[in-house]
């Protein structure tokens, strides 16, 4: 056996994280997050190990030992995939391209086994020394381009997350990537060490065996150990986070507003946006309001314009509209020079795929904000010269439908919050052009009327405040019947009035809570405060809603403040 100072270290630092991960995937074995985390650095360890053997002479000893070998240097790139698909809530995208992850590992299985038969039969098939070369350097050549390839792959699926839903707020987005991209920021720095080991090699004669490896796997196990323990801690972190923030989406989904976005977006998104609450209300009561009675493109994307756009303070809104015949996108609707009245654009412009801003953003399918367009080759130029844009994509299914786009005579005029809300209106704007034509939850009725008045009348006077507050009151209000009032809130909002009068309390009970300025309050006073009768009430229903008491709430958000 040929055993060394260092083979013995490293050895020795790498069995014992295997043992801890066998033993976490046993403890986390419902997280698919911490699962693929686990796996990945077990199996990593596992290609160390492996190597180890053979660099001692474990397996000239014990030549079975080689029947157990597996090409696991190929599913390590794939299960750190999963793990950056899974830690970003996106694992069904993960799981339904698995088996194109899993090529590589497949395909090198079955040409261990056939390296393994041929050693059985006594090389039958294949020399000592072409099995060893192939064993060797096309086997760690083949790891370390597909490792390389999953990182480019890795980097694509971040960005991508990122330029979601309008790359939402730096601290809901980019906050959250921070993590992951240092981490894999560290992979692709020790692959091309890997690969400068490997091209050393080649190039120095005196470089043999497996002696120039062993700085390399330090520095690997190095990272193993830090990406276990810092990723645990930082999960643990996102996990209790987590919890808070569906308990409060979960207090909030009674609201009319975000049911009908529950529609549109997805849990994750829904918790992100709630998370940007100084910019929400305009976007869920726009949505509320301003859509449902639209029977046509040409009034959605008006009242896009007019309606919602105007509100942002912007000099100009444009909505162009994908003709798939001619591969052109042709302005459909505006707001500011380009308006003309009664629904008519001055001058309408036609750009090309691919050309100009508004161009780049369609076909790419992902939004452009340029800061200044003086250093911007690709302005064309509409009505007037302006100094900033911000293009986004109007997509559905992966199907475009036009480009939201925005000009402004100031440099650097567009920010995160334009982008998010541009963003946030693209979405709806697409799903709302979807169903056009259609029988659809979107229709406006007699009872979504009564409804939004209703919603208007909450918002705007918050009557639910007065703990005497009934159905008699509010039918009185509405100059409806009872009975009425009663189907319609149970339809539309899909609990009893009760609950949903209650829903109110409970968002102003919760500001309050987590408010310091609200400090000295007693629960019992918030409650009081938020239009509840009584302490029983209050707590039973926050209980009900929220999934804890309002000290357990109070408590959390005065943690994470």
């Amino acid at each position: 056996m040929n055993w060394n100072l260092f083979n013995g270290i490293v050895l020795s630092t790498t069995l014992p994280i295997v043992l801890l991960c066998i033993y976490k995937i046993f403890v986390h074995k419902k997280d698919s997050t911490y699962q693929y985390m686990y796996w990945f650095i077990l199996l990593s360890n596992l290609v160390i190990v492996q190597v180890l053997f053979i660099d001692i002479g474990l397996t000239k000893l014990y030549p079975l030992l080689l029947i157990l070998y597996m090409p696991f240097q190929f599913l390590c790139p794939a299960l750190f995939t999963g793990f950056t698909y899974s830690y970003l809530g996106k694992s069904e995208i993960f799981k339904k391209s698995l088996v194109y992850f899993l090529i590589p590992f497949i395909l090198f299985l079955g040409l261990y086994t056939f390296l393994k038969i041929n050693v059985i039969m006594d090389y039958a098939f294949l020399s000592m020394g072409v099995a060893a070369n192939i064993g060797a350097e096309f086997d760690e050549n083949s790891a370390v381009a597909f490792s390389l390839l999953m990182a480019i792959w890795n980097h694509r699926v971040i960005k991508e997350y990122e330029s979601s839903i309008g790359r939402l707020p730096y601290k809901v987005v980019l906050k959250k990537t921070r993590w992951l991209k240092k981490t894999y920021i560290v992979m692709v720095f020790l692959c091309f060490i890997w690969l400068l080991v490997i091209m050393s090699i080649k190039l120095f004669d005196s470089w043999s065996g497996h002696v120039p490896y062993y700085p390399l796997w330090t520095l690997f196990i190095a990272f193993y150990y830090s990406f276990l323990f810092q990723g645990e801690k930082h999960l643990k972190e996102l996990g209790q986070k987590k919890t808070l923030q569906e308990s409060e989406l979960k207090s909030i989904n009674g609201n009319f507003q975000v049911s009908a976005l529950r529609n549109i977006f997805s849990t994750n998104e829904l918790i992100s946006i709630h998370e940007s609450q100084d910019y929400i209300t305009e976007i869920l009561s726009y949505f509320a309001t301003s859509l449902f009675d639209k029977k046509n493109e040409e009034d959605v994307v008006w009242d896009i314009t007019k309606n919602c756009i105007a509100k942002l303070g912007l000099e100009d809104c444009v909505i162009y509209i994908f003709d798939k015949n001619r591969n052109v996108l042709v302005q459909k609707a505006a707001y500011g020079n380009k308006d003309n009245g009664d629904k008519k654009i001055l001058s309408p412009l036609e750009i090309p795929l691919g050309k100009g801003i508004v161009g780049s953003a369609a076909k790419k399918g992902e939004w452009e904000m340029v800061k200044n367009i003086e250093r911007d080759g690709r302005y064309i130029l509409d009505d007037k010269n302006r100094k900033s844009e911000l293009a986004v994509p109007i997509i559905n299914n992966g199907e475009l439908i036009g480009v939201l786009d925005s000009e402004n005579s100031e440099k650097d005029f567009f920010n995160e919050k334009h982008l998010l809300l541009f963003q946030l209106i693209a979405k709806l704007t697409a799903t709302k052009l979807s169903h056009i034509g259609k029988q659809s939850l979107f229709e406006l009725t007699d009872d979504n009327a009564y409804y939004k008045e209703l919603l208007n009348w909450f918002e705007e006077e918050r009557p639910y405040l007065d703990p005497y507050l009934d159905l008699l009151s509010v039918s009185n209000y509405l100059k409806i019947s009872v009975g009425y009032l009663s189907q319609i809130i149970n339809k539309l909002s899909g609990t009893n009035f009760s609950d949903f009068i209650n829903m109110y309390r409970l968002n102003e009970a919760k500001d309050m809570l987590a408010n310091p300025s609200f400090s000295n309050y007693t629960i019992i006073a918030i409650g009081l405060e938020s239009g509840f009768n009584s302490k029983s009430t209050f707590y039973n229903a926050f209980k009900k809603k929220i999934g804890i008491t309002p000290s357990e709430y109070r408590q959390m958000h005065l943690m994470m403040s």
